[in-house]
Order: structure tokens, then C-alpha cells, then sequence
């Protein structure tokens, strides 16, 4: 494998989902690694330190993905990293209202709900990383 695949972490609890956009950006010449937990996906990232995240908030618990989120600015390795929330606890939890990433509360380069579309997904990564 090329030293010049940039790598993605996706961290997802729904497996399908991962499964299926890891298909998709290995097609589009990315590396793809996952884990399907906030703790995992973080240590992951501190071994790995991917070019980019993708994080899913509900996962262990409905809160998981803010968390994560909310410590990767805390970690020197990590803080540059690109972080693009997908997540449908809107449409989940029936709330009435949008999140929008934020300095500290939810410290994201992007937000997107689930489903996301995959021209959708790749556009926003390709902005991101290239």
C-alpha cells in the first residue's frame, strides 16, 4: 500500500455504516480504520493519527460522540485532526433543534445527518484532506 493514502478513522457503533462508506473511500483511494467506540476510537487516533475522523454521537451511550469529540482539542496529537460528525440523534431522540459545530461545546469541522449521501461525505472530506 502507497505511503500516500491518507488515512480515515471512522468510529461508529452501526457497523453497516461503517462497513459500507469504508467501501466507499477505499475506492476513492483512502485508508480506512475504524473502531465502534468513543475510548477506542480515541486511542485509535492517538496510534494512528489518521488524517481525519468521522464520529458518530450515539453510540455506547446517546452522548458518547460529544465527549469524543469535545477531547480531541485537549490531545497535542490530535488537535489539528479534522473531525466530520455524522449522526442522526435529531431524527432519534425527536429534537426540534440543529447542532452546529462550536469552539468548545462541539469542537467539529462539520456536522451531517445521517443518512449522509456519498457525493455528499466525499466532497467534504476532499475539502478537508484532499
Amino acid at each position: 500500500m502507497p505511503a500516500s493514502k491518507k488515512t480515515i478513522l471512522i468510529v461508529d457503533d452501526d457497523r453497516d455504516f461503517v462497513e459500507s462508506n469504508k467501501d466507499l473511500l477505499e475506492a476513492n483511494g483512502y485508508r480506512v480504520i475504524s473502531a465502534h467506540d468513543g475510548a477506542s476510537g480515541l486511542a485509535l487516533a492517538k496510534k494512528e493519527r489518521p488524517a481525519l475522523m468521522i464520529l458518530d454521537v450515539m453510540m455506547a451511550t446517546n452522548t458518547e460522540g460529544f465527549e469524543v469529540s469535545r477531547r480531541i482539542p485537549e490531545s497535542p496529537e490530535l488537535k489539528n485532526m479534522p473531525v466530520l460528525m455524522v449522526t442522526g440523534i435529531r431524527k432519534e431522540m425527536h429534537l426540534p433543534f440543529a447542532f452546529e459545530p462550536d469552539e468548545t461545546w462541539l469542537p467539529v469541522s462539520s456536522l451531517f445527518e445521517k443518512p449522509i449521501e456519498p457525493a455528499t461525505l466525499l466532497a467534504e472530506i476532499k475539502k478537508r484532506i484532499g
